[in-house]
């Protein structure tokens, strides 16, 4: 019955059909007339409402929460975008004036119940940066870390059989004054300089040294900062 009457009203045989097949058509394919000075002031007000909204939920719900996991209170602490997820047993300390995006994961591996991960002053960490804590994570003050980067404190798996459950966990120390370009990998602990530069898309196996620009995969050297 269905399908009949489709195919009626697109002949357009009849007044009524002709009639049923425009009122179809603005309902699929319709549009306004152009309101742009009204829709100016309605998009104003969606924007505004969604600042309010989501400040108010860091305010009162994802702050609060994300306060209640350090193990002391975070003054100036700043959050984007929601909570940030963590798991499994790691001790934080995030220092004053730290921003950070709440697309971002902290995860403590399971075979060591006394994980820590200490974020320093003034930093910032972007969104979707995993950070898996085997020993110690310590980053220093004023350290930026651009999205999509991800920070192992252990080995991962290794290639044989044996030796895949038993990753290689130990510290992993970023100093002050780092900056972690988007989408770098730092695959095992490993110690970072102060003030050095991983260029985006590093893949870090190795300690880095102070000042230096640091990028490729595997990572090198390739030339010191001015400092």
């Amino acid at each position: 019955m269905i399908n009949t009457l489709r195919r009626n009203i697109k002949k357009q045989d009849s007044v009524v059909s002709q009639l049923l097949y425009r009122i179809v058509k603005l309902a699929k394919y319709g549009q306004l007339p152009p309101l742009t000075i009204l829709y100016k002031f309605v998009y104003l007000c969606y924007k505004l409402m969604g600042i309010a909204f989501h400040r108010c939920m860091n305010l009162f719900i994802y702050l609060p929460m994300l306060q209640s996991q350090l193990t002391q209170y975070a003054k100036g602490l700043q959050l984007e975008n929601g909570m940030p997820l963590i798991v499994g047993p790691v001790s934080i300390s995030i220092g004053n004036n730290a921003c950070l995006n709440g697309a971002m994961s902290i995860h403590g591996h399971p075979d060591n119940e006394q994980c820590q991960l200490v974020i320093g002053d003034d930093c910032y960490i972007g969104w979707q940066t995993g950070i898996t804590v085997g020993t110690k994570v310590i980053i220093g003050n004023n350290v930026m870390i651009a999205g999509r980067t991800m920070i192992s404190g252990h080995s991962g798996h290794g290639v044989s059989i044996d030796e895949r459950d038993n990753p290689k966990m130990a510290d992993l120390v970023i100093e002050d004054n780092v900056w972690l370009c988007t989408n770098c990998h730092i695959v095992r602990p490993v110690h970072i300089g102060k003030g050095s530069v991983i260029a985006a898309g590093c893949i870090v196996t190795k300690d880095v040294p102070e000042n230096v620009l640091f990028g490729g995969n595997p990572g090198k050297v390739i030339r010191y900062l001015n400092t």
